[in-house]
């Protein structure tokens, strides 16, 4: 009789798998949602039974989750600025519900501030979802047919010299290289010098268009998933049109990042872009206007370092526009959460 095999833990851990479902990626309402959204969706609803061990249950019995933004950026593995966009592509599907939760006043008189409760949305299936996915699953692979079908007749070698359009014949074959499609090959004996003059010429041109064409493309790259910045098209495009090269927006871009995080931690708060709106600030076209004033200043001024200006302009504007909106908008929303008292008899 073989020796018992006993299960462990990691062995366990190691069958235990995040369910993906197929409808994210079939369904029409669904399928154009970034991967991030998809796979954050899947974690979530993981979670549900995490939810009913702690209770998180509201009167209507429905299950929801209670997580800090920072217990969601652990969780999903991401950065502050990612998870923003994440929450905002399902809302935006029915598939997040966020419902803030009131703070508590303390017996020493302090509030203490509760993080909001996160619903999980259900999957809207149709009709046309399950025939799709019945359809698919009928489906029979055939090896046999279409460009699939392998060829009956033998591999032919090509002679890369005797069967090209235009043969060399074998006294300019000595001296010459001619490429398959038979066109003219250029004479391979250079001499070293005209080599050593060239090369720097070359490589300066190589490396000019490679930038070019990194500039010209420099709104596509920064708006990637990859790459992980808070700034709207609309503001990448000033930087683009204002920059010399690529490494010059670029760092622009960090540069922004910088005001807004010096300006965070003057004011000791954190201010999640995406989330101005709510506050009733138009963030894309502030920060437009105040990276725009600093490019006007360098057109009409003497100015000796301009990334240090839009360090000083974009960090003043968080701090006086950005931050002090969402400041007033908490000092708001405590002040609505106070307890009404009645004064009509406070007189008599």
């Amino acid at each position: 009789m073989q020796e018992f095999n006993f299960i462990t833990a990691q062995e366990t851990y190691r069958a235990l798998y995040y369910q993906l479902p197929k409808v994210l990626f079939t369904s029409p309402l669904y399928k154009d949602m970034s991967n991030d959204s998809k796979i954050a969706y899947a974690m979530l609803q993981d979670r549900c039974e995490a939810s009913i061990e702690n209770n998180w249950i509201d009167e209507q019995n429905r299950i929801f989750f209670i997580f800090t933004r920072a217990e969601l950026m652990d969780i999903l593995g991401c950065k502050e600025n990612k998870i923003s966009k994440i929450k905002k592509e399902l809302k935006s599907k029915n598939l997040l519900f966020e419902q803030r939760t009131p703070p508590k006043k303390l017996p020493n008189g302090e509030w203490l501030n509760f993080p909001n409760r996160l619903y999980l949305g259900k999957l809207e299936v149709t009709a046309e979802d399950v025939f799709v996915h019945t359809k698919d699953k009928a489906k029979e692979p055939n090896s046999e047919s279409g460009k699939n079908k392998p060829s009956k007749e033998p591999l032919k070698q090509k002679d890369s010299y005797g069967r090209g359009k235009n043969p060399l014949s074998n006294k300019k074959a000595s001296n010459q290289f001619s490429f398959e499609s038979g066109k003219k090959g250029d004479n391979l004996f250079y001499s070293s010098s005209t080599l050593d003059t060239n090369r720097h010429n070359i490589d300066t041109e190589t490396d000019q268009l490679q930038n070019q064409v990194l500039l010209d493309n420099f709104v596509e790259i920064m708006k990637e998933d990859s790459i992980n910045t808070f700034l709207p098209e609309k503001v990448l495009s000033l930087i683009k049109t204002f920059s010399n090269t690529y490494e010059e927006a670029q760092q622009t871009v960090t540069t922004i990042h910088n005001a807004k995080h010096k300006a965070e931690g003057l004011e000791k708060t954190v201010v999640v872009y995406e989330e101005l709106e709510s506050y009733g600030i138009d963030a894309d076209k502030g920060l437009y206007m105040t990276l725009l004033k600093a490019y006007q200043k360098q057109k009409t001024e003497k100015v000796n370092n301009l990334q240090n200006l839009i360090f000083v302009y974009v960090k003043n504007w968080f701090i006086e526009k950005a931050i002090a909106a969402k400041l007033a908008n908490e000092q708001k929303e405590t002040f609505n959460e106070l307890p009404t008292v009645n004064t009509e008899n406070w007189l008599e």
